[in-house]
């Protein structure tokens, strides 16, 4: 019963910042851009979307390993291509960048968890 709560809720937290790429897609398509992503507005789309369906298939259960592959696949992309913490030369910009890098592998390191238990 817990284990089927807490996959709602990481599957909720997948879904919601789904939508939120999709409903604050210049925002990120500005940040995307000045990270020197390649087509920024459709890798946000794209992003926005597999976080939607892999939240989806997180909290539902339904073609689960195909989820966590594909938010995986997402985790290490956007870590190694938007928050490169170690091009920063700021102080405060190169620990922001170092906390949401870490958050992507923390997730990524749960979603394995899932995926072999």
């Amino acid at each position: 019963m817990i284990k089927t709560i807490l996959l709602i809720l990481l599957g909720l937290f997948f879904i919601l910042n789904g939508i939120n790429h999709l409903i604050n897609t210049h925002t990120y398509k500005e940040y995307a851009d000045k990270k020197g992503l390649i087509s920024p507005r459709l890798m946000v789309r794209i992003s926005g979307i597999a976080l939607i369906f892999g939240g989806l298939s997180i909290a539902t259960g339904y073609f689960l390993l195909i989820g966590i592959i594909g938010l995986s696949l997402f985790l290490v992309v956007a870590s190694f291509t938007i928050h490169q913490f170690w091009k920063e030369s700021n102080t405060e910009k190169r620990l922001l960048e170092g906390m949401h890098f870490a958050k992507n592998m923390a997730i990524l390191t749960e979603l394995i968890y899932i995926a072999y238990s």
